[in-house]
Formats: structure tokens, C-alpha cells, sequence
């Protein structure tokens, strides 16, 4: 038996259709119904109707052929298939068979889901935030903010500054998330004693003037490192992300190895305030925060806590054809 191809059963169904179409005009009287057939019910017998003398009936005569030609097609392919693999091929299915729910995979986590800490220790606020700014990181972010100082103050600029310390560094962190809870209008704000709302509590953690110079000199990757890395601007090695690599892979790292998510995950867009002038920030208008920076996170949907993360910098100048989620996660 010869063996048609899917393209030659498609060009017998144009052919079954244009061979049996017929005029109203020219053809009225002429049709023979053959035993089986109703007129009323516009349905036929398989048992007794032949295909090569399907009636012209319109829909019907059309759905007939577009049968006959599947099976034609599947009778071919199935004489050049073995037996054994025959019965895994599958068919059509009628209106009557049941939908076969394909079964679910089992749920075998590496670890017992959740966090992954030892519940017989006691843990502080403090102690649970080392876990993600593990004093090791903020060690080698003391380093940095200390190179970048000695680098500032050669070129000349006029403050005083002592190297700052890992303890130093944790206070100061306190209070960037202190003054990301309680908003004022200025950083001043939070330091002046001469007005009805002022607040005692940054004064006594450090001077003004200490915590805006280490501002001006906070750096997470070391300055050689910068200027090395400034020379591949514009090409493909080039990560726009490298200044806050060091600290953000550490956070990464601790977010999956001190929880283990449950089964239901989520990947969704988060944006992060921000009106910095940098090439990485976004507007999006459908966020309630309408500009800053955009993240892609891969969340546990039953308490949203954060398994993973991923910044999206822009469209990307060296596309590698596997797309954005594949280049960003």
C-alpha cells in the first residue's frame, strides 16, 4: 500500500470536497440515497454507506471526507509501524470517552520544606538578619567602602574619615532601614532636636556627618575591580550588575539555603522604588511603586517568601536566542 504523507491526506480533502460540491441549479433532483441513509437526521450508517459513494449533502458529505481521509491516512502509517509500537500511537477519541487526567508527579523535596533552622536555638532579630548580612559579607563591604574613601580622599576631597568598622557598618544598616520605616522630608530631618517631631533614636546611633560620608563612599565591590571592569563597557563580558554582585549573591545563596520552599512556586515582577538616574530603572505604570528597579523573583505562593532572585537590567545588546526568562533567571 502506498504511504501518504500528512501533506497528501490534506490535498485529498480538498480534492473529496472540490470532486462532490455541486449547483444547486444543476444537480437538484439528482441525488440517489443509498439504505442507511436519513434524510431528516442529515447522518449515515458506517455499516452500509461506502465512502466512494458518500451522498452530497452538504456538511455532511464534507465531515465524511475529512473522516475517510484520516483514516486512509492512518491506515498507511500504521501498516509501516511494528505491532508493539502501534498501540501507543494515539487516535481520535469520541464524544463519549472519558478525559484521561494525566497523573500528578509526586512531591519528593530534598529537604523537609520550610525553614531550615534548628528549632531547640533561640534566634534574635539580629541573629536571623547575620543569616542574610553574614558578617563575613559585611567584612568585605567594610573593606570596600574603605578602599573607595582612601581613593576619594586622594583625588581631593575635603571630609573627615576614619575606616569604618563591621559593627560600625551593621548600625548604619539599622538605620537605612529604620528611615525606610519612618519617612521624613530630609535626611537632616532625622537628626534636628529643635522641632516637636524629632526623633531622639539616630542621634544616638551616629553623627550626621558620619553617616552621610559613609553614604558618599558605600561600595560593594572593591574600586580596582570597577575600573578593570569599566574597560568592557559595550561588550559582551560586560555585567552592569557587577558593583553589587558580591552583596546580592550572598543574600541569594541565603535565601535558599536557610528556607526550603513548599510545592506551589511562583515566579512574579517586583519593583523596587527608586528615581536614581541610571539606565536599569523602569516605569511601570499598572505597579503601585511606578519607577525603580524591576526584579523577577521566584517566590514560595504559600507565604511569598523570596527563594530566589534576578535583576532585569534592560534588553539585552547580546541576545543569546533563548529569551528573557532563560537570561534573566
Amino acid at each position: 500500500m502506498v504511504r501518504h504523507t500528512r501533506k497528501q491526506a490534506l490535498l485529498m480533502i480538498v480534492d473529496s470536497e472540490e470532486e462532490f460540491s455541486f449547483s444547486s441549479e444543476d444537480d437538484e433532483g439528482d441525488i440517489d440515497f443509498e439504505e442507511g441513509c436519513d434524510p431528516a437526521q442529515d447522518t449515515f450508517s458506517d455499516e452500509n454507506v461506502a465512502p466512494s459513494r458518500a451522498p452530497h449533502t452538504g456538511a455532511a458529505h464534507k465531515r465524511r471526507s475529512v473522516f475517510n481521509a484520516v483514516e486512509n491516512l492512518n491506515e498507511c502509517e500504521n501498516d509501516q509501524i511494528p505491532v508493539a509500537k502501534r498501540a501507543k500511537i494515539l487516535s481520535w477519541k469520541a464524544e463519549t470517552d472519558v478525559d484521561m487526567n494525566p497523573k500528578p508527579l509526586r512531591f519528593l523535596p530534598a529537604r523537609e520544606p520550610g525553614p531550615q533552622l534548628s528549632l531547640a536555638e533561640s534566634h534574635s532579630p539580629l541573629s536571623l538578619f547575620k543569616l542574610f548580612f553574614s558578617e563575613s559579607a559585611v567584612s568585605n563591604l567594610c573593606h570596600n567602602t574603605n578602599a573607595q574613601a582612601a581613593r576619594a580622599l586622594a583625588k581631593g576631597r575635603k571630609y573627615s574619615w576614619t575606616d569604618v568598622s563591621v559593627d560600625e557598618m551593621y548600625r548604619y544598616i539599622g538605620l537605612v532601614f529604620y528611615m525606610a520605616t519612618v519617612k521624613m522630608s530630609s535626611i537632616a530631618d532625622y537628626w534636628r532636636q529643635d522641632s516637636l517631631f524629632s526623633l531622639p533614636l539616630p542621634a544616638t546611633v551616629m553623627s550626621r556627618d558620619r553617616y552621610r560620608t559613609i553614604s558618599w563612599n558605600l561600595h560593594m565591590s572593591h574600586p580596582d575591580a570597577d575600573k578593570e571592569h569599566d574597560k568592557k563597557r559595550g561588550t559582551a563580558e560586560h555585567d552592569q550588575l557587577f558593583r553589587i554582585k558580591p552583596l546580592m549573591d550572598t543574600i541569594r545563596l541565603a535565601c535558599k539555603t536557610f528556607y526550603h520552599p513548599r510545592r506551589n512556586l511562583a515566579v512574579k515582577e517586583r519593583l523596587v522604588a527608586c528615581r536614581a538616574n541610571v539606565g536599569m530603572t523602569r516605569f511601570m505604570n499598572a505597579k503601585p511603586t511606578k519607577l525603580g528597579f524591576k526584579f523577577f523573583v521566584l517566590a514560595d505562593s504559600s507565604n511569598e517568601y523570596t527563594v530566589d532572585l534576578a535583576v532585569y537590567t534592560g534588553k539585552n545588546s547580546f541576545p543569546t536566542g533563548h529569551g528573557i526568562s532563560y537570561i534573566t533567571l
